[in-house]
C-alpha cells in the first residue's frame, strides 16, 4: 500500500529505516533510474509502500519523524 511520496531517495531511505526500526515492513519505488539525473533526486519523488494493515501506524511514525 502506497502511503507517502518522499522528495528524494535520501528522505525515503530515512523514512524506510525508521519504519523498519519500528516493526513495519517498508520499501520504496521511484520513478526509475532514468529519472534520477542528479544522484538521489527524481522529478516525481520516491513512493514509499508498507505492508497491508500498517498504513495508519506508518503515517503516524512518519509524522513523528518529521516533527523531530
Amino acid at each position: 500500500m502506497k502511503i507517502y511520496n518522499a522528495k528524494n531517495v535520501f528522505e525515503a531511505d530515512q523514512i524506510i529505516l525508521y519504519l523498519k526500526e519500528n516493526g513495519i515492513g517498508a520499501y520504496q519505488m521511484g520513478s526509475g533510474i532514468t529519472m534520477h539525473e542528479v544522484s538521489g533526486f527524481g522529478m516525481y519523488g520516491v513512493d514509499i509502500y508498507v505492508e497491508d494493515g500498517k498504513e495508519q501506524q506508518a503515517l503516524e511514525l512518519i509524522k513523528q519523524l518529521q516533527s523531530a
